[in-house]
């Protein structure tokens, strides 16, 4: 039976390809031509790969360049981050625990998504970020090719954050924030009865070790300046 070829995209019909044995014989040139247009390349007659100009693969991957600068998710990661900036041990000492490959920052914030949306389990907010590419870059990626993180791991993390007494104050100071109560908030569907049920129940929570005087001077300082 014979085979199909491979169905090619018409945007690229136009675009004229280089065999592999044309690359080998011309590379500098054809590295030339990429610099203002992307090449593709051939091997064995199907296309096989595109030699990009850096400025364009990074405009292309750069997730900074999905972000409007209005949306409220830019104010909130402001928030979390600069609460964040102060928890650095906490967050060391979670990361040890993760299986995900992500930061005990990316858990946190990825955490902080799921409260935020309402979402029912870490699964939401897996399966967002395989295409919302805004949630991406507010959880800490920067490149849209990074690789994201498989289903259970990442659940066991967020179940690891979410249940630590620190990290649910850092959510809770997040989302009662001025800074973010200034925003659009109809982006955002808040699930404040598990919020207020977390915190409710945090001080019975296990925790890992406490934060140092400085950290917690440091941590209510910040606190002051969210909260104006």
């Amino acid at each position: 039976m014979k085979k199909d070829k491979p169905r090619s995209n018409d945007a690229l019909d136009s675009v004229k390809s280089v065999s592999m044995q044309t690359l080998d014989k011309e590379l500098s040139r054809h590295v030339e031509i990429a610099r203002r247009n992307p090449v593709p390349i051939d091997r064995y007659g199907v296309p096989w790969v595109w030699i990009v100009s850096h400025p364009l693969w990074m405009e292309v991957d750069y997730l900074k360049s999905f972000v409007p600068e209005d949306h409220p998710l830019v104010a909130l990661k402001e928030v979390i981050d600069s609460i964040l900036a102060y928890e650095g041990v906490l967050m060391n000492e979670i990361s040890l625990q993760c299986r995900s490959g992500m930061d005990a920052r990316m858990i946190t914030r990825a955490w902080l998504l799921q409260i935020a949306y309402s979402l029912a389990d870490p699964k939401g907010v897996c399966e967002g970020l395989r295409y919302n590419m805004l949630w991406r870059w507010f959880v800490g990626y920067m490149l849209r090719s990074e690789p994201l993180p498989e289903l259970h791991a990442f659940a066991h993390d967020i179940n690891i954050a979410s249940a630590h007494p620190r990290v649910i104050d850092i959510v809770h100071r997040c989302l009662t924030s001025d800074a973010l109560l200034s925003t659009d908030t109809e982006e955002f569907k808040i699930n404040r009865g598990l919020l207020h049920a977390l915190m409710a129940h945090r001080d019975d929570m296990p925790t890992l070790p406490s934060a140092s005087p400085r950290e917690r001077a440091t941590r209510e300082r910040d606190e002051r300046t969210l909260n104006g």
